[in-house]
C-alpha cells in the first residue's frame, strides 16, 4: 500500500474515532503531517463524500456516507447467511436483546448484529461495541476454545476491572473457561456492567474452530439462576444448529 493511501486511511480512521468536528491544525498535530497534505487528504475524502465542512466553522465532520456503505454490506452478509433470523428466534423465545459477536485482530470482541422485539428492554449494547472478552459472555465463549497460547495473548495486556465481579487473574479466567468448555455455554454475571446478565454459546465451523458467538442479555431482575440456565440450554442448541448449518458460511 502506498504512502499516500495508508495516510489517506490513517486520516478517515480519526474522524472514526473522534466523534467531534476537526480542523486541519488539529489533524496535523493528531497524524504528525504537514497542513498542506493534510489539506490536500481532506479535499479527496470531502470530493468522495466521506467527509464534508461545517456551515458555520472552517472544520470538518464525517458524512453518513460510511454508514450507509456499511449497512448495505451487513444487509448482503445476513441475508446470505440468516443469522438475523436465529438472533430474532432467540429474541422471540427469550424475550431479551440477542447478539452475535465475533473477535477481532486485536482480540476484541465485536457486535456485529443484534434483535430485540418489542418486549424487550435495552441494556445499551450497540453494533460495533468492541469490549475485552474476559468480561462478557460472548468474549468468554469464543475464547475458552483457544489453545492456551492464544489465550494468554488475548489477555496479555491484563484483565481489566469493570465490577466487583469482574474475573482480574489468570487463573479465575482459566478455571471459568474450563468449566464453558465442559458446558458449551457462557455467562456474564454483571462482569461488565452491574445490574446486568448475559448468555451466549460458541457457534463452530467443520473444523471445530470458533467463529462467531450468540447470546442475549439481561437486566438482572429478570435473569434469576434458574432463568438464566433455562436460557442457556436453549441458545446452546440454536448455536449448536447454526453450527451444523451455517459454521462454513461464517468467513469473517
Amino acid at each position: 500500500m502506498s504512502n499516500r493511501v495508508e495516510s489517506v486511511f490513517s486520516l478517515l480512521e480519526v474522524f472514526c474515532k473522534n466523534n467531534y468536528p476537526l480542523g486541519i491544525t488539529t489533524l496535523s498535530n493528531m497524524l504528525l503531517m504537514g497542513k498542506s497534505s493534510v489539506f490536500q487528504m481532506i479535499k479527496l475524502l470531502e470530493k468522495m463524500e466521506y467527509i464534508e465542512q461545517e456551515e458555520h466553522t472552517d472544520k470538518y465532520i464525517l458524512t453518513t456516507k460510511m454508514l450507509e456503505l456499511m449497512n448495505i454490506s451487513m444487509s448482503s452478509y445476513y441475508q446470505r447467511t440468516n443469522i438475523h433470523n436465529y438472533l430474532k428466534k432467540i429474541s422471540d423465545e427469550t424475550g431479551k436483546w440477542t447478539y452475535f459477536g465475533l473477535r477481532n485482530n486485536k482480540n476484541r470482541i465485536v457486535y456485529v448484529d443484534r434483535y430485540a422485539n418489542e418486549n424487550a428492554l435495552s441494556v445499551y449494547t450497540n453494533i460495533g461495541d468492541s469490549p475485552l472478552p474476559h468480561c462478557t459472555a460472548h468474549g468468554k465463549a469464543l475464547i475458552a476454545f483457544l489453545t492456551i497460547e492464544q489465550i494468554e495473548e488475548v489477555i496479555g495486556d491484563g484483565l481489566e476491572k469493570f465490577t466487583d465481579k469482574t474475573l482480574t487473574t489468570k487463573e479465575a479466567l482459566l478455571d471459568e473457561l474450563r468449566k464453558i468448555r465442559n458446558q458449551g455455554y457462557a455467562f456474564d454475571d454483571e462482569e461488565r456492567m452491574k445490574g446486568v446478565r448475559c448468555v451466549a454459546a460458541p457457534v463452530f465451523n467443520s473444523y471445530k474452530e470458533v467463529i462467531g458467538a450468540i447470546g442475549i442479555s439481561g437486566l438482572l431482575q429478570d435473569m434469576s439462576d434458574s432463568a438464566m440456565q433455562k436460557h442457556a440450554a436453549y441458545i446452546k442448541e440454536v448455536a449448536d444448529h447454526m453450527s451444523v448449518v451455517l459454521g462454513n458460511q461464517l468467513v469473517f
